[in-house]
């Protein structure tokens, strides 16, 4: 626990020289005389321990000078001599070897060779080493093979100790030896030593070389330096007899202050001699000290001149003042902690100041600038102590401390109690008459206790010697001994902070006891033990005592065998309590406060439009400890931002307007400080602001595109900033054409998209106007966007035209049209007149021209289907492909006229045309589904069939029971395929009258027959009387008159001439009559009889009818070539431009008149259905299923007619 520095307390002389006390015969040659003297008295400091003065190579490589020879014969003269020069040596550290040696390597190689005797048997070596102080004994240990000789300063140590079959070790036994101190020399000196191996040691013929060693020694260093009071110095006077006769009864004396120190007595001292004797002293006081050495004896002193010495010392203290402001110190959110104090050194010593923190967690922070310094007596120092104290310690009071330590910090050892085997000391004791105890309780060890009855003797208290040592006091019962010993304490302080060391010798067991308190012990414990010096050492702080008497007590149990006792008491004490002086733990107080005070500039919005601005600001803590405030201000100007500038510091206002540019963003903070110094710390600011004084800018679009018209619903707007980056929302906006007030649609915070569907069509203005963070707002006189909302399907009708027509060119014109259209596309198909196909639809190319639309060159023959599908500038398209007509039904009407005219289902490729679904609840489900009827009779529809009329476009309900009656106010939906109008292009006039025959008769009547030619509906008869007269008719006659008979009644006598001209339904006629006319002669003679005209012609007769025969088939001939060219037939129409495109007529498209036609067929798809669907192609061409379809005949439901079945 302490730097104890031994001190010596004894009080007698330590002899060391050994003095000649024997007389020695004296041959006067002149007077006799005794001459005791004492001159040259030194001390020293220091304790005279042993220490090693010459390490081994095993220890610290010691180095050499070294010679190897192969025999001793070769050494150089005087070699082991001080004054020797060996600079021609090798040097090399010990050990010096051949081989490894119980885990130590030799330094340097010495390795003998050869046979016996050996090269390199030999090695000299020599160290030199220095002493300052003088030697009282010294000793020497060699671990060597084989052989050794050492030397010192010349000197022989030992000679040629070891044999042949010596083995190296540390050390040798033989190896040690004593070394005189006086060969030792103050300054260098020289070890030298010679080792030989013979190679007939302990490894058979294996040779070995080792050597190595080691010098220690006590050594007594003089000095003249002052010591510290309550050191013990070693005093050393040189004395003895320069008489030339013995002196008798010689006593030296040492003193101070009339006070004996020491005394040694010499019964006789030789004549010539001298040597140094030694003892201990302690000066007494601080300040000088005086020791007076005197010689004296019982002869005649011839030189009394040299019987008198003074030794002189000056005992020194240390002492250091430590000058602190006693004061409350502040840690604030720094954590720093700093304060100056002033070291003086107030003693008499030189020191060496370090300033040491103490334990804990704060102090271990402590550094002390500067922390180590030299301070001569009376010199000061200022010392700055320095703390950063961690994030774990926690706010509030705590306590910084630290000591100011010397270097002098000693302790010395004094002895409190005495052992017997040293002293006579005398102890109170009783014994016990057998192995029982005399005491029940520990009364006995307290100061008061009555001992009067107790017995006075000297420790040690024992029946045998223990470790050489005999009892003073004999004891030798096997029982209990009690003992007790009181010491008076003068001065306790001394021992404050001290410790004691207690030793005990006994026997057995025992406890052990100051002023009643029980220290230590072990009685009736274990096995017990025997006595020896010492058997228990325990050490003890000092506070067992106190100031002024205290008792030791001990109690010993010998239950057998052999008995002792005996004890000391070594107290262990810091030196300088000698002077009253300590080195003191100062304490710091602090009150660490590292909370800063937390403020903020209050938020007042981001964007401002205005150049002047107030600004607040407020303390968010509350500790109740705030100074004041500093105002920053930072700005911001694009992506340059500058340093925070400080802009003023308030302690008791908390606003003020701060003056702004346009454009910039200033940052504000506010740093609160309070009274410890806490700054508030902040990485970042408190509010921002943003003077913004320009309008923002914004602008909207579609998402459908840039459309000026749409058919849906509604738009999706999208909106974003232009170029303008603080908006803080959008207002979209719109008004609709003819109304100046523009509705808010909504007001949005950021860029983005929303559908706009307005209520109702028309014209509608659209624009976005944005509103930014100061509350500037966009204005916009111009609409961003301007769109037409038209979700209705264009109408338009066209007007009608002829379905039969005879010319080859067809104008549309337009009788009704809704709105304006983007595109009005006229589609087309045909099919040979009367035939019933699925219909292809081609465009023309041609344009609407005033809304007329010209058609030219359309083919003869062919029925002609036209559509238009009219789409308007929304997009709206109301073709008629897919057709969809909803209108509400109000009133109980059964037929409705379509829109367009639906298509038979055989020509659209489906099996059905039209589909009808009504919302009878006006919910907007269309769930009612209705299904057509397809017979003649209406009475036979059921309940959920309408009926439709293909030619005129009708829709046809029912009553409810008989065909479905939609509820009033439903709404019906239709959707089919259909056209607009249709024709049929006839331009051809009917075939020519053939095969005609007549008969007259008796009465001169005449009936003309002839066959029905293709095409003709009706018939002009012509007559004529002679060929120089025009052609008049005669009669019209229909279609259907006289089944294409004519009778003429009384003709006159004479030649009749007749033409028979076909007129078709387009009033086309032919009068290339097959024989071109009719010729009939009526004989006058009998006028009422005609003759046969295939009978009675004439010669001239059958000529012209041959000649019209040949005509007639060149005619057909021609025709028949027109009719199967199979490419397109230019038409040259007067004043026409178009060309219209002819396509091929295949053959099988007309029908010749032998072909028989099938009275029913299969409905186009239908055969791929569940059910087949039948069509009257001989009856009433009406649609119809049969139940039972494997029948080989069917029958129509609509007109009856019965044939055989397709399948």
């Amino acid at each position: 626990m302490y730097l104890i520095r031994d001190v010596k307390w004894e009080k007698n002389f330590i002899v060391l020289a050994i003095f000649a006390l024997v007389i020695t015969v004296y041959m006067p040659t002149s007077e006799a005389q005794e001459d005791p003297f004492i001159e040259d008295v030194i001390y020293s400091k220091d304790s005279e321990e042993s220490s090693t003065i010459v390490l081994s190579g095993r220890d610290n490589a010691t180095f050499y000078r070294y010679l190897i020879l192969n025999d001793y014969s070769e050494a150089p003269d005087n070699w082991s001599n001080s004054d020797f020069n060996d600079t021609s040596w090798a040097f090399g550290g010990a050990p010096f070897g051949d081989r490894r040696y119980s885990n130590i390597d030799p330094n340097t190689d010495w390795d003998t060779s050869g046979n016996s005797p050996y090269n390199n048997d030999v090695i000299l070596i020599r160290h030199k080493f220095q002493l300052d102080g003088i030697v009282t004994e010294a000793e020497i240990n060699v671990a060597f093979a084989n052989y050794c000789t050492p030397y010192l300063n010349g000197n022989i140590i030992y000679e040629e100790r070891g044999d042949n079959n010596h083995a190296q070790e540390y050390w040798n036994d033989d190896g040690t030896e004593e070394i005189s101190a006086s060969s030792f020399e103050r300054g260098q000196n020289v070890l030298a030593v010679y080792a030989r191996d013979t190679g007939q040691g302990t490894w058979g013929n294996n040779n070995r070389q080792w050597i190595d060693l080691e010098i220690t020694a006590s050594i007594f260093q003089p000095t003249n330096e002052s010591i510290i009071f309550g050191d013990t110095v070693t005093v050393a006077v040189k004395a003895g007899n320069r008489g030339n006769i013995s002196a008798d009864s010689v006593v030296i004396n040492s003193s101070t202050n009339e006070t004996d120190v020491s005394s040694l007595e010499l019964s006789t001292l030789s004549p010539n001699f001298e040597d140094l004797i030694f003892f201990t002293w302690t000066p007494e006081y601080i300040g000088d000290n005086t020791l007076n050495i005197t010689v004296t004896c019982n002869c005649s002193d011839a030189n009394i001149s040299n019987n008198n010495l003074n030794l002189n010392i000056t005992a020194k203290i240390y002492q250091l003042k430590t000058e602190i402001e006693h004061k409350l110190e502040y840690v604030n959110q720094t954590r720093s902690f700093s304060k100056n104090i002033t070291i003086t050194n107030n003693g008499g010593l030189t020191d060496n100041i370090t300033l040491i923190s103490s334990n804990g967690e704060i102090n271990s922070q402590l550094t002390f600038s500067p922390n180590n310094f030299i301070l001569h007596p009376g010199e000061s120092k200022n010392v700055v102590i320095n703390a950063l104290l961690p994030s774990s310690i926690e706010d509030g009071f705590h306590n910084i401390s630290f000591e100011v330590k010397t270097q002098h910090d000693y302790t010395i050892s004094q002895p409190l109690l005495e052992s017997g085997k040293d002293s006579d000391v005398a102890w109170r004791w009783i014994q016990s008459d057998d192995y029982e105890e005399l005491y029940g309780n520990a009364n006995w060890t307290l100061l008061g206790f009555n001992d009067t009855n107790w017995s006075n003797a000297y420790t040690p208290f024992g029946d045998s010697t223990v470790d050489g040592v005999d009892y003073k006091t004999s004891w030798n019962g096997d029982n209990y001994a009690y003992f007790r010993h009181i010491v008076n304490i003068t001065n306790i302080g001394i021992y404050e902070n001290g410790v004691m060391n207690i030793n005990v010798a006994s026997n057995n067991y025992g406890d052990h006891y100051i002023n009643g308190i029980f220290v230590f012990g072990d009685m009736d414990e274990g096995d017990g033990h025997g006595a020896e010096y010492w058997n228990d050492e325990v050490q003890v702080y000092t506070n067992y005592l106190s100031q002024g008497e205290n008792v030791i007590a001990s109690v010993i149990g010998n239950p057998q065998n052999t008995q002792w006792f005996d004890q000391e008491i070594i107290v262990t004490f810091p030196q300088a309590n000698l002077w009253n002086y300590q080195d003191i733990t100062y304490e710091i107080p602090i009150l660490m406060d590292t909370i800063a005070p937390t403020t903020r500039v209050n938020e007042n919005g981001f964007y401002k439009n205005s150049t002047i601005i107030p600004l607040t600001w407020k303390e968010i803590s509350s500790e109740g400890d705030l100074e004041g405030f500093y105002l920053y201000y930072q700005i911001k100007d694009g992506s340059s931002l500058s340093d925070w500038l400080l802009y003023d510091y308030y302690n008791s206002t908390y606003s003020t307007n701060f003056t702004t540019e346009n454009g910039m963003i200033y940052r504000f903070r506010t740093i609160g400080v309070d009274i410890y110094g806490n700054r508030e710390i902040k990485g970042g600011y408190d509010t921002e602001i943003k003077i913004d004084m320009d309008l923002p800018k914004s602008e909207l679009w579609l998402s459908e595109g840039n459309i000026q018209y749409t058919n849906l619903d509604g738009v999706m707007l999208n909106w974003k900033n232009n170029e303008t980056f603080d908006i803080q929302g959008y207002f979209i906006e719109y008004r609709k054409e003819n109304n100046q007030t523009w509705n808010n649609y909504g007001l949005f915070t950021g860029i983005g998209e929303y559908w706009f569907e307005p209520e109702s069509d028309g014209k509608y203005f659209i624009r976005s106007r944005s509103i930014d963070y100061s509350g500037n707002k966009e204005l916009k006189e111009t609409p961003d966007i301007t769109i037409t909302f038209d979700r209705i399907k264009p109408e338009v009708k066209l007007n009608q035209i002829e379905t039969l027509r005879n010319a080859d060119d067809l104008l549309l014109s337009i009788n009704l049209k809704s709105e304006n259209l983007s595109s009005l596309d006229v589609e087309y198909a045909r099919l040979i007149e009367g035939n019933e196909d699925i219909l292809e639809w081609k465009s023309f190319d041609e344009n609407w021209i005033d809304e007329t639309f010209n058609i030219r060159n359309l083919v003869d023959g062919y029925t002609y289907y036209f559509r238009i599908n009219p789409v308007d500038y929304a997009g709206n398209d109301n073709s008629r492909g897919e057709f969809e007509y909803i209108f509400n039904y109000s009133n109980n009407t059964s037929e409705i006229s379509l829109p367009t005219i639906p298509l038979k289902p055989v020509m659209t490729g489906k099996i059905k045309n039209i589909e009808i679904t009504v919302d009878e609840n006006l919910n907007g489900i269309y769930d009612k589904v209705l299904q057509e009827y397809n017979g003649n009779d209406l009475s036979g529809m059921k309940a959920n069939q309408y009926s439709i009329d293909y030619t005129s476009g009708k829709l046809i309900f029912g009553d409810g029971d008989i065909g479905y009656l939609p509820p009033t106010n439903s709404s019906i939906s239709i959707m089919y395929s259909g056209y607009d109008i249709i024709t049929t292009i006839d331009n051809r006039p009917p075939m020519p009258i053939e095969n005609i025959e007549y008969n007259i008769n008796e009465e001169n009547n005449v009936t003309i027959e002839w066959d029905e030619p293709e095409e003709a509906t009706s018939y002009i008869i012509e007559s004529r009387s002679n060929f120089s007269k025009p052609w008049e008719v005669f009669e019209n006659i229909n279609y259907t008159q006289n089944n294409m008979k004519y009778q003429i009644t009384n003709l006159s006598g004479g030649f009749h001439y007749y033409r028979i001209i076909s007129i078709d339904r387009m009033g086309y006629q032919n009068p290339d009559m097959e024989g071109e006319m009719l010729e009939i002669f009526i004989e006058y003679e009998n006028i009422n009889t005609a003759e046969s005209g295939s009978n009675q012609s004439s010669t001239i007769n059958n000529y012209i009818i041959a000649t019209g025969l040949l005509i007639l088939v060149a005619v057909a001939s021609a025709a028949y070539v027109f009719r199967t060219r199979k490419e397109e037939i230019p038409i040259n129409v007067d004043n026409s431009s178009i060309l219209v495109p002819v396509e091929l007529i295949a053959e099988g498209e007309i029908a010749s008149a032998d072909e028989e036609i099938a009275a029913f067929s299969i409905l186009q798809g239908s055969q791929f259905s569940r059910n087949v669907v039948f069509v009257c192609e001989g009856g009433c061409q009406s649609e119809f299923e049969v139940i039972d379809d494997d029948e080989s005949e069917i029958m129509c439901p609509h007109c009856g007619l019965i044939g055989e079945s397709p399948l």
